[in-house]
């Protein structure tokens, strides 16, 4: 318990990026509708709060924010995303190079991570410099290979991150449990 108590957020990436990766594979039309509507009841819900907030503040705390302003074009944005959902398959490519972008710099970031561990003499710094490599290689093939077919780039996209999660997972636990043992 005190593994996941101190290691709750890296565990919890790396199993996001295990599922997502899982339902990538499985069914990456269906996942993308799926996520699409989620991400528009969220945005709906998140701008009906701002606008409640708008209406229940005083007249002189409204005119100080913006909260309609922003609760307007959330609920708008969660509206296209719930009935117009369809234009994710034609911008996919694009998002899927942005993915690529995050992946190159969440590379940098474990890279980084891999230097603080080499400096403070961590025996296992060499799991953190795969992560690195593998977020840094996935990431500039997914960016530098446009041309791959939308179901290439799902497919791709699926399995680096089943690979980067079980990866991440795995090598968490082992420096987890190599610095426990050592104490």
């Amino acid at each position: 318990m005190k593994f996941l108590k101190e290691n709750w957020s890296a565990m919890l990436t790396a199993l996001f990026l295990f599922v997502v990766g899982i339902l990538l594979l499985v069914n990456p039309g269906l996942f993308a509708v799926v996520v699409i509507k989620v991400s528009g009841i969220l945005l709906a819900i998140i701008g009906i709060v701002d606008v409640v907030k708008y209406f229940r503040a005083s007249p002189e705390e409204a005119a100080k924010g913006s909260a309609f302003y922003s609760g307007a074009i959330m609920i708008t944005a969660g509206m296209l995303c719930l009935f117009g959902g369809t234009w994710f398959v034609e911008v996919f490519p694009v998002l899927a190079v942005l993915y690529g972008v995050f992946q190159i710099l969440l590379g940098f970031r474990k890279l980084q991570r891999t230097v603080d561990a080499l400096r403070l003499k961590n025996e296992l710094w060499w799991l953190k410099g795969i992560s690195a490599c593998m977020s840094l290689c996935f990431g500039f093939i997914i960016t530098l290979i446009p041309g791959m077919t939308l179901m290439s780039i799902w497919i791709f996209t699926g399995i680096t991150m089943i690979f980067e999660g079980v990866f991440d997972a795995v090598s968490i636990a082992m420096m987890y449990k190599k610095t426990s043992n050592g104490q």
